[in-house]
């Protein structure tokens, strides 16, 4: 941290506790049940496409569905030689999203001060979207680490002619334009504001101009190698991608509370305003920085507005696409506070504002969805907004009725029994599995029923020695009592809420018979689900019910 800052060394003590707790908190709110957690949503694109496709194939398309290209064809390879699990897909980005917790004071210690750098490693620590997206099969931790890498590095670039810093810029801008296009706007619009400032120069800036051109040159041709396959071979499935959304006030309100990581209005204006005060404050100490900071993430928020990708409606598009600049606002954020703790006394500072940010935890949504077990983080039913009323999967999914089969599992020690949920959907408005868990607290599987019960729909894949996915097993695996570690098997009769097409939910109607007369008797049955004993203990449990 910046040891020229006028705070006195036992300051600059109480911040660095500061940012050793930060930096503790971040590292166990991301790893926080990560291995238990069941792959969600778009998370799944990615599997179907390397499931089915070349390395060619999946280098050279972009897809209808939107999965990373050099995540996939990672995945592709682990799939080959097989390794494909959860941890072998999540730990890219788990390891991004810790990162950005030391790193980002780290290359803003020239112009920051300690008590605005360990705010701002408190912030990124506790952010409930970075916390997420560390936790996530996505690009985004990952986009996030390397946009940020590349504005730093390119201002440091610019100033010091070192050209270690244009090989760090050159290198995060490739690898970010790869994992996720939406980041060019971000890492491209820098050569826009020192072109800008060249050119108004006129003559006098031509050596500065050279130097943008050639750095520019290198940069796209980089971005060519990987960008130019897909481009020529799969452009219309970009074209689908993008003109589509639409944006409003209410749309970019609750993009802005989701980034912040609240849901009270009040607190997005006190934040907001402490971003302000932080944005005058080094602005005051550094304008050439602080401009450049904020030309750049404005005007890449801008053109992805713009763009009006798909899907960008809805709060959460929005703000992952805008995540590059949620590190920059939480640095000016921390910087306001800064300004305001430099009110009170030396030995008062570091301690409220470590209370600050604990408070600022308890306001937002993780201590709501951390309970133990909870499998489904990542589920919009948290994640969509965090404001309940304001969560469409809050007040339009039903909480009940839930079997009885779950309330019963409650009275029972929370984590005591696992259950092998199958089939199951993807789709999040059609996954009941987070409300049941929220009532009976066990530990569950998701049960592949394939190709007992046809071939595979969309979020199952046939048994297959590639696939090391720790929270799933085929129904071919299991037969009465003999199923380790787990101990009940949940059969679904139907979709949970309405009828879904053949590829997202097999026909059950027929495999059930088969079901039954591998497993036994059910013992417990309902409309919705039939229930079978796999485990001594399961057999335990299920003679106290008749």
């Amino acid at each position: 941290m910046n040891g020229k800052s006028r705070e006195s060394r036992a300051e600059r003590t109480g911040w660095w506790i500061v940012f050793a707790l930060a930096f503790a908190a971040g590292i166990f709110l991301r790893c926080w049940q990560l291995g238990s957690q069941i792959l969600l949503d778009d998370e799944w694109h990615a599997i179907q496409k390397l499931l089915y496709s070349s390395y060619a194939d999946i280098a050279t398309h972009f897809g209808a569905n939107d999965y990373c290209i050099p995540l996939t064809l990672y995945f592709r390879f682990l799939f080959d030689h097989g390794g494909l699990s959860d941890w072998g897909m999540r730990w890219p980005m788990l390891a991004s999203g810790i990162a950005l917790i030391g790193i980002a004071p780290w290359l803003l210690r020239s112009y920051a001060g300690t008590p605005t750098l360990a705010l701002c490693s408190g912030l990124l620590a506790i952010s409930p979207l970075m916390v997420y997206h560390s936790r996530t099969a996505r690009p985004y931790a990952i986009t996030t680490l390397l946009v940020f890498f590349a504005i730093v590095a390119f201002f440091l670039w610019w100033r010091s002619r070192e050209r270690r810093w244009a090989a760090v810029y050159v290198f995060a801008t490739f690898l970010a334009g790869w994992l996720h296009l939406i980041t060019l706007p971000f890492t491209l619009l820098p050569f826009a504001y020192f072109g800008c400032a060249v050119l108004w120069r006129g003559r006098a800036g031509i050596g500065d101009f050279m130097r943008l051109l050639l750095l520019g040159i290198v940069a796209a041709l980089a971005l060519a190698v990987v960008l130019l396959p897909p481009l020529l071979t799969d452009m219309a499935s970009l074209a689908g991608k993008s003109g589509h959304g639409v944006i409003s006030v209410a749309s970019i309100y609750q993009s802005l509370l989701l980034a912040l990581g609240i849901s009270a209005p009040w607190l997005l204006a006190v934040m907001l305003a402490l971003a302000l005060l932080g944005a005058w404050s080094l602005w005051r100490r550094d304008a050439g920085f602080a401009g450049y900071l904020l030309v750049v993430i404005t005007g890449a928020a801008a053109a992805v507005l713009v763009a009006r990708p798909a899907w960008v409606q809805h709060p959460g598009v929005l703000a992952r696409y805008l995540q590059p600049s949620l590190p920059f606002i939480l640095l000016f954020v921390a910087e306001g506070g800064a300004c305001l703790l430099r009110l009170l006394p030396s030995s008062a500072r570091a301690p409220i504002g470590l209370t600050a940010i604990v408070a600022l935890f308890m306001a937002g949504p993780i201590p709501g969805y951390a309970y133990f077990p909870n499998q489904f983080m990542g589920h919009p039913y948290f994640q969509y907004a965090y404001a309940p009323a304001d969560n469409p999967f809050r007040t339009t999914l039903p909480a009940g009725p839930i079997p009885d089969f779950y309330r019963r599992l409650a009275a029972l020690p929370p984590a005591s029994l696992t259950l092998i949920e199958a089939p199951w959907s993807i789709r999040s408005d059609q996954d009941p599995q987070v409300l049941y868990q929220a009532v009976h607290r066990q530990r569950i599987l998701i049960g592949m029923v394939a190709p007992e019960c046809g071939a595979p729909t969309y979020g199952q894949y046939a048994d297959n020695p590639g696939m090391r996915l720790r929270n799933f097993v085929h129904l071919s695996t299991l037969s009465s009592g003999t199923m380790a570690g787990a101990d009940f098997l949940v059969v679904h009769l139907r979709p949970w809420l309405r009828p879904l097409p053949a590829a997202f939910w097999p026909d059950m109607a027929d495999c059930l018979p088969q079901i039954e007369a591998r497993m036994g008797k059910p013992v417990y049955k309902d409309a919705d689900i039939e229930v079978f004993a796999l485990s001594a203990t399961a057999h335990s449990i299920a003679s106290t019910w008749r």
